[in-house]
Formats: structure tokens, sequence, C-alpha cells
């Protein structure tokens, strides 16, 4: 990776690891292992001088981790990379994925708190696609230091990395794994590995075939004398083992709760879920549009965490108050920006708002599915107590599981006399269907079918934020989903209509 007497350094690096009992894993020992996605890639510093990026993407190579820095203690030097901003921004350009590295001989928490902070200096809003890598070989400073003394003041630097918003990694060969470092700690805590291996070679091996370092790294440098088209000079040369590094993802937990049917004007309504993506999740940010016009209303929240997984339920939920919108459509989109600068769309949860009038037959009517949703739990050993606010429950028994669904929506009209009338939300006690999942959807049909399409939104929307408490109760969940089946059947016949 690094020149100057680096011939010198590679004969004399190659008498010390052939004396070195290596514990390779059972890939390593076996020449016809090879790892299912092997990605061709370079690193480059100044050394390789002026590179003919768009020739370098040409021939083949995916990924290139170009140095920023360099700090050497021991001597005083304090360099930043000369290229590294050319280099940078013509790989980008080329459509090459980047990645950076700054090597240091730090070996204590201050040294590193320093370094770490003249790089990030100089990659301030830079992204990148692969992570940000500490160049970890020093001989004299680092390599006689155990874990128990290296590891700490070396993942507090990572730390200081990811918490600027960077993904962050190491860099070292097998040997100063061995000697070093603790690769479980550094797994645990989810920085990367870029690992060094030339097999007792001086200059490294002419290709990766043959072998396997992807169970314990996520890149391996195989060669210090690899051949580019368009780069004049030898240029060290790796494989990664993962295609995730060119196609990042960020997701929201499936079990999300977001605005959707309809909210009572003045109402409030939070937020919650969970944010996660395996690099760095630079912003989160949500924002209320109008439904119809896709134009910004003034309810927006951007968070920063710099972090790995983001919680909805906190700041998030209550800086955007949902109580303050008028009367209309709306939606509710969510976005987020990682550690290479891409955005991603999470959510886009449509509801709407209407005036406290209109909510009325439907909120009585969802009081009515929440008596009947858990109705069933008083035969199998269930006690709940439901208010107009609040439900408690406390369960000794699992409950029965409903017959499925089997009927389409026109086979209703048995059922027809259990439906409301046009002026109640609420039938009588004697006029309620029997419990069932297949009774309750045919109960919500006809009250779609008597035209009452907003009452049977709103039914659906309040059931399930009633329900929305207690989302590990199969009793509950069961409920949850019949009430969504309510409000797609609602759409549906709504849709037909027009």
């Amino acid at each position: 990776m690094k020149r100057g007497l680096r011939r010198a350094a590679a004969l004399i690096a190659a008498a010390v690891l052939s004396a070195i009992p290596f514990r390779f894993s059972a890939a390593m020992r076996n020449p016809a292992a090879a790892a299912a996605v092997q990605i061709p890639g370079i690193d480059v510093s100044k050394f390789q001088e002026e590179i003919d990026w768009s020739t370098v993407a040409a021939s083949g190579e995916r990924f290139a981790i170009i140095r920023c820095c360099k700090i050497v203690h021991a001597t005083g030097q304090k360099e930043f990379d000369e290229r590294f901003e050319e280099n940078y921004h013509n790989a980008r350009d080329a459509g090459i994925a980047v990645g950076c590295y700054m090597y240091t001989d730090a070996a204590t928490e201050s040294e590193f708190s320093q370094d770490v902070s003249f790089l990030l200096s100089h990659i301030e809003g830079k992204s990148f696609d692969f992570p940000v890598y500490l160049d970890l070989e020093s001989a004299s400073r680092q390599e006689h230091l155990p874990p128990s003394v290296f590891m700490p003041p070396l993942l507090a630097a990572l730390t200081q990395i990811e918490d600027a918003g960077h993904t962050a990694g190491i860099y070292a060969n097998t040997a100063f794994f061995s000697e070093c470092l603790s690769r479980d700690m550094l797994r645990n805590s989810g920085f990367h590995i870029w690992e060094a291996n030339y097999f007792n070679t001086v200059d490294g091996l002419y290709s990766p075939a043959g072998h396997d370092l992807s169970a314990g790294a996520s890149v391996w440098q195989y060669s210090g004398c690899g051949r580019v088209r368009g780069i004049r000079t030898i240029v060290d040369r790796s494989v990664c083992y993962t295609a995730d590094y060119f196609s990042h993802t960020v997701t929201l937990s499936e079990d999300a709760l977001l605005p959707f049917g309809i909210l009572e004007q003045g109402s409030p309504f939070a937020v919650s879920g969970t944010v996660s993506a395996d690099y760095v999740i630079r912003s989160v940010t949500g924002t209320v549009f109008h439904a119809k016009t896709d134009r910004p209303t003034d309810l927006s929240v951007t968070l920063t965490p710099n972090a790995k997984q983001v919680d909805l339920s906190g700041e998030f939920s209550r800086q955007i108050v949902f109580s303050s919108l008028s009367e209309g459509e709306y939606k509710l989109r969510i976005t987020a920006v990682d550690s290479s600068g891409i955005t991603f769309t999470l959510c886009e949860a449509p509801f709407t708002v209407y005036k406290s009038a209109m909510y009325e037959p439907g909120k009585r009517a969802a009081q009515v599915a929440v008596d009947h949703a858990i109705s069933e739990a008083g035969s199998t050993g269930t006690t709940t107590t439901t208010t107009a606010t609040t439900t408690t429950t406390t369960t000794t028994a699992a409950p029965t599981t409903p017959a499925p669904v089997t009927e389409t929506f026109s086979e209703t009209r048995e059922t027809a006399a259990n439906a409301p009338d046009g002026n109640s939300g609420t039938p009588a006690a004697s006029e309620r269907p029997e419990p069932t999942t297949r009774i309750r959807l045919r109960w919500l049909t006809d009250l779609a079918e008597s035209a009452k399409i907003q009452q049977i939104l709103q039914f659906g929307a309040d059931l399930c934020r009633k329900l929305s408490w207690d989302s590990k109760s199969e009793q509950i969940t069961r409920a949850r989903a019949d009430a969504e089946e309510c409000i797609r059947t609602a759409h549906i016949i709504l849709n037909a209509r027009h």
C-alpha cells in the first residue's frame, strides 16, 4: 500500500510472516475454495501519479480505496495526500465506487483522536460507498501491543469516524490481526475489515484464485504489485466479497406505526418504528405533503443520528404535530441518507384529516369493532377492559384461530340485517354479529355497500389505532388485520363506484 522503501520492507515482512504460525480458516487452507462474490478493485495514493480513471473503469475495476492522509508519530510526519481530491472526484465521475484510508501509527487514545480529527477535516462534505479505513501496520509502535491494550483506543477512533457520518473500518495484514486486533470485537461493533495477506510472497499474488478470506473480511488485498490499464505504476489490488457496498439499503421496520385512513382533526398521532442500515445513517427526514399536489406542508423534521439504527418514536415523532393539520388529504414521506450520500425513500403513508362531526359515527362504530375483536378472549382466559381512550389486556391462554375468509364480498346479503341503519353508527346489542373474522368482514362490507365509505374508512383506521398498543398479542394482531382488510375493502368499492 505504501511506497518509499517498499521493496525492502516487503522482504522483511516476508521473512517475519514465514516464521509466524498462521491460523487459516478452512477456506484459506483449501485451494479449491472460493467466495461466491469476488469484485475487483484497487487502492491508490500519490505514488500512482496521474490516473486515467475512465480507462481504469473500462478495465473492469469496480472500486478504489483512496489514501487521504498519512500520519507517523515516530517521525512527526503529518501529510495530506496531494492527489486525494483529484482521485476522489475523477474516480466517482468514472462510475467507480470509492472509499478512503488514512495510515496512522497511533498507539494511544489521544493520538488516535488527533489523527482522526485531521482525517475528518479533509473529508468533510464527502460521501463514500466503501468505509473510511484506518490503515494499521506499524511494527515499531503498534504490533507489540496486545488487543487488551490496543483495541479500546482503536474502537474509540472508529466510533469517532462514524459519529461524523462515515462508515468505519480497518486495514491490517493477517499477522497484525493475530497480534494486536480482535476480529470479534470489530464485528460486534459493526466495523468493517479490509485484510491484507500475500501468502508468504514478497509482492503478493498474481490473482486471488485459490484463496478465500471472506470468512474474516469483506475486502482482501492480495497483491502489492498489480498492473491495471490506466495506471502507469504498479498498484495494490484487492477483491471485495460483498455486493452491498455497491447497492446500499436502508429499511423501515415492518412494525412501524404510520398515519393511515382517517384522522380526526385536532387529534394527536405518534409515529413509531426503527430505521436500520449496515452503513451509517446520516439523516432521517419526515415531511407531510399535500397528497394531490405533492406540495410540502410546514410539518417536517430531520434527525442527524450518524448511527446505523434510528428510533422514530422519540424526537422524530414529537416534532411532527399531526393535530395541527387542517382538513384535507395528506401523505407522510420518510427519507434517509446514509454515508454514501444516497437518499432512500422509506415510505409514503397517505391519510385524510376530517372534522370531528364526520368522525363521530366511525368512532362509535370502531368502538363496537374493538368490542367484537376482543370478545373471543372471554372464552380463552383473557380479561379485557376497553374505554374510549385506553385498552388493557391480560392474557392467560392462547386464543383460538378463526376460520379463514373464503367468501367473496358479494356473498354478504345474508348478514345485511346486521348492518346499522343509515342514521346510526352503532348497531343495537341484539343486532351485533357473532365475533368471528368472517362475520366482522361481512358487516364491514355491508357498511361500505350502504354508501358509508367515510365511516368504513374511519372504522378501520380507528380500530387499527386502538389496537396498536399490543402488537405482540395474537388476538390483537388478528383484529388489526381485520381492520386493515376493511380499509382495503372500502377502497375497492369506492374505486369501483368511480
